[in-house]
């Protein structure tokens, strides 16, 4: 489940559902687009230039090699430049067996 967290310094002038399609289309889950979770928040930071700092989690699979990651991350950061953000990506991989959830209805 690929995590997107979004985080500009003003509203972003696209919306976090159109940014869903595509960038579950980049991250490989375009058959099962509920897996992925795209959060956009809005921030005050002074410690860096970008107008977007992206932090993504996913499950580390086989098929998500060194370069793929790599290529998944310049995508993103290349779909932003489209809306006209200069952006910052960060990825972190965890092993599935390590996490945890739990949902209420």
């Amino acid at each position: 489940m690929p995590l997107v967290k979004i985080f500009s310094k003003q509203p972003l002038k696209v919306a976090a559902s159109q940014l869903h399609v595509a960038l579950a289309e980049i991250w490989g889950v375009q058959a099962t687009p509920e897996v992925m979770k795209v959060l956009s928040l809005n921030f005050h930071d002074a410690s860096g230039g970008e107008d977007v700092y992206i932090d993504i989690r996913a499950k580390q699979k086989p098929e998500r090699t060194n370069e793929v990651l790599q290529s998944c991350c310049q995508r993103t950061a290349a779909l932003l430049a489209q809306h006209g953000y200069s952006s910052k990506v960060r990825l972190e991989t965890y092993e599935p067996s390590l996490q945890f959830s739990a949902t209420s209805e």
